[in-house]
């Protein structure tokens, strides 16, 4: 008798399904076969518990776990009482649990490699496809912009529709960017330039390339004077810092406040994104950083789902973490951290001193 996915054992021999008036080849109480699995002790005829049965149930212990029950019913039960024959049975349960955990082991391990290889071919369409994607739309984007500019003035109507063109080719063109940068990131192809710099440089970028998004949003950036230098990829972290105030954008209404503060927590610079819009749905807080996962599913709001795995990614790259989750006054809140470490100058001066 082997465990289904819950956990429930359930008989895997030909012949011998249990029957209400205990005839047949073997009446297998599954009861006391459910037992003998969970607490991983013999039971039945011979033992301590419920020796009344003409059955003997032995639990299959392998090294990780218990990985079934044999039940064994003796035309001469006498021999079950012989220590010998009893020892035997067991070694024989021993090694078929053995033999069960490494078909499991097998199994897992084909799994592992058939995802991991699932995984691998899907970056590489992504960044084949984004690729070439990427001179098209660059050339589209340029002639929607350039529109603008004809002789003669286009008409209202028309400017209209050209700078939804323009609208439209560059968020296909941000689609299209971050497809690619999070197949690099992946496939170990992205390089940490990593310096010793301060945050407000990187803050101060961001906020500027989020401005058409923040357009009709109340920010507030919230940078003790004190905060240290810390060592990280400019470029990345800005990347970092733009995804989540456009997302903040982008999934709170119009009004909504934004805060974008920072602070030193022991040997860690945290640094937090909050809004006061609808919040995260209830139990996506972890899911929504996967990739292709959005917090609903259904929603209007356009995008594929990768800004946040782009994040955690690159937070990850930089020894740092990054969660989300609800705000008790509503709203949702976003915070990774990065270390801190010692910066050259103070280490410099401190040796300095020490001479």
């Amino acid at each position: 008798m082997l465990p289904g996915e819950n956990g429930k054992l359930r008989l895997t021999s030909a012949g011998a399904e249990p029957r209400a008036d205990g005839a047949g080849p073997l009446a297998v109480d599954m009861g006391i076969a459910q037992w003998a699995f969970d607490k991983g002790q013999p039971a039945g005829f011979g033992t301590d518990t419920l020796p009344g049965s003409e059955v003997l149930f032995i639990p299959l212990r392998a090294p990780i776990r218990a990985r079934g029950v044999l039940a064994v019913k003796a035309n001469n039960r006498r021999l079950l009482r012989i220590p010998e024959q009893r020892q035997l049975l067991d070694t024989f349960a021993a090694l078929i649990a053995i033999a069960l955990e490494r078909v499991h082991y097998v199994g897992v391990a084909q799994d592992a490699l058939v995802r991991m290889e699932s995984e691998r071919l899907r970056n590489s369409l992504l960044a084949a496809l984004s690729h070439d994607l990427r001179t098209p739309l660059t050339v589209l984007v340029g002639l929607a912009e350039s529109l603008s500019l004809a002789k003669p003035p286009l008409a209202a109507a028309q400017a209209e529709i050209a700078a939804a063109m323009t609208d439209e080719a560059h968020r296909m063109s941000a689609l299209v960017s971050n497809l690619l940068d999070m197949a690099r990131i992946e496939s170990g192809e992205v390089t940490l330039h990593l310096e010793w710099q301060p945050l407000e440089e990187v803050v101060g970028a961001a906020v500027r390339a989020s401005r058409s998004m923040l357009q009709h949003h109340k920010l507030e950036v919230r940078l003790p004077r004190d905060l240290p230098l810390v060592r990280f990829d400019a470029l990345l972290i800005e990347r970092v810092l733009v995804n989540l105030l456009e997302n903040a954008g982008k999934y709170t209404p119009a009004g909504s406040h934004v805060t974008l503060s920072a602070e030193v927590a022991g040997d860690r610079l945290r640094v937090n994104v909050a809004d006061d819009g609808p919040g995260l749905p209830p139990g996506r807080e972890e899911a929504v950083f996967q990739k292709f996962a959005r917090g609903n599913p259904e929603s209007a709001t356009p995008g594929v789902g990768l800004g946040l795995a782009i994040c955690r990614a690159i937070v990850a790259a930089h020894g740092g973490e990054i969660s989300g989750r609800n705000r008790h006054g509503g709203g949702a809140s976003f915070t990774f951290t990065l270390p801190l470490g010692m910066p050259p100058a103070a280490g410099l001066e401190a040796a300095t001193s020490n001479g």
